[in-house]
């Protein structure tokens, strides 16, 4: 088996498997039919019925390019655009084999290990189950566009760190740049970027030394001034990030039955201007949403596109669901998922405290990922209302953290299990 992991073939074979697989796997879903907010944003759209560039200057606006395109070579049906959102999903897979094969070089891991931790962390990322609604549901080529330009920048990040030319450096920073726009402007939730490619500095590139990240201020400040457009042209405006557009927003009927009378205006989707749920009610659901998360990853059962989740009013009341809804575990009082949260944050810092001087880069590797799945949420899981406390496509990038984890725990205990195995037992 090592001497499979350490063939000069191994990164091709390991593009193709999981190429192959995901398309086994997404094999009966390119007839799908359009749900929800597919609707209004791509059937509805008249925006869409012609190729027109000044489409991505509009929030989201290259994702509305490609279903420009979709719409221009097959108009409405629905097998061009599956096509294309599994595509990206099998390039953002062996993105995230590659990112992974980067990262391990910075730490002393030998070359059977690395290829054996990103082959199955991008595998179990390209076929895990709580991935189909980022892949199936059309609209969400969003979710997987943005990650897509997301890993990119990560990737030319790594590139650049590792040139000693002036001239390649300024190339990949450049790259890394075009590529946090690219990503914005297909979701706004690329807003994270440079929170991870500073904290990947800091972990693998820097070794931990702030000296030697601040060597890199120019790209910083080129992303910080990204950062701060971002926010007063999109964020601010918008008022947060949404999983919905304008036309998607919940519509307040009117109680009457008169048609001459108007209907109430739409409740907003996201932002602080949304009654259904306030910023702290928002906050404390967010505590279990999160939690909930995590058991969807540990044990993807009762999913679901539109999820009955209950709002948690007080921090040591546990909310009560609505009868019928399907839930995977019963719903903590939010005190006590804070608790889990901070329980697992405080053990990705201890980690990375006691990794300093360590050999192997394995405590170094996990508390990355856990602050990588953090970061990745923060957007949708903070105290900014959104409508749908849930979703289960927010997860599609920020589970590639939880899936390296659990494939470098269970690498850890198998290896542990074998050696204890193969060892002589003692004569007594």
């Amino acid at each position: 088996m090592r001497r499979l992991f350490l063939s000069r073939y191994f990164h091709l074979l390991a593009a193709l498997a999981i190429a192959l697989l995901t398309i086994i796997a997404y094999s009966n879903t390119f007839q799908a039919s359009f749900h929800f907010d597919d609707h209004p944003q791509i059937i509805k759209n008249n925006n869409l019925k012609s190729i027109n560039l000044n489409i991505i200057k509009e929030t989201r606006g290259l994702t509305y390019l490609t279903f420009a395109v979709n719409y221009a070579l097959g108009g409405l049906d629905v097998t061009g655009y599956h096509i294309v959102n599994t595509s990206v999903h099998i390039i953002n897979s062996i993105l995230a084999y590659w990112l992974l094969i980067a990262t391990f070089g910075f730490i002393e891991k030998d070359d059977a290990w690395a290829r054996r931790i990103a082959f199955f962390s991008a595998l179990i990322f390209a076929l895990h189950p709580i991935q189909t609604q980022a892949v199936t549901y059309i609209i969400q080529r969003m979710e997987s566009l943005s990650s897509l330009f997301y890993l990119s920048a990560l990737l030319f990040f790594v590139k650049a760190a590792g040139s000693e030319r002036p001239s390649k450096r300024v190339i990949f920073y450049a790259l890394v740049g075009a590529s946090y726009l690219l990503g914005f402007y297909s979701k706004e939730t690329t807003f994270t970027l440079p929170a991870i490619i500073m904290l990947y500095d800091l972990y693998f590139v820097s070794r931990g030394s702030l000296k030697k990240l601040v060597l890199r201020w120019p790209l910083y400040g080129a992303l910080a001034a990204l950062f701060i457009f971002f926010t007063v042209n999109t964020i601010m405006p918008l008022g947060g990030f949404g999983d919905l557009s304008k036309e998607s927003a919940v519509e307040v009927s009117s109680p009457t039955v008169d048609a001459s009378v108007p209907t109430m205006p739409r409740e907003e989707s996201a932002g602080f201007k949304v009654t259904y749920i306030s910023p702290k009610e928002y906050l404390l659901t967010q505590f279990n949403v999160v939690v909930y998360y995590i058991s969807l990853l540990a044990f993807p059962a009762n999913q679901n596109l539109d999820y009955d989740f209950p709002r948690a009013t007080g921090l040591f009341k546990a909310p009560m669901p609505h009868k019928g809804a399907a839930l995977n575990i019963p719903m903590l009082p939010p005190v006590l998922s804070l608790s889990i949260l901070l329980f697992i944050l405080g053990l990705g810092l201890f980690l990375y405290f006691r990794s300093k001087g360590e050999a192997g880069g394995d405590r170094r590797l996990i508390s990355f990922f856990i602050f990588w799945f953090f970061i990745i949420l923060s957007p949708t899981s903070s105290l900014i209302p959104i409508i749908d406390v849930i979703y289960e496509h927010r997860l599609y990038l920020a589970s590639l953290g939880f899936f390296t984890v659990f494939v470098i725990l269970a690498d850890m205990l198998l290896r542990t299990a074998f050696r204890a195995k193969e060892a002589p037992s003692k004569v007594l």
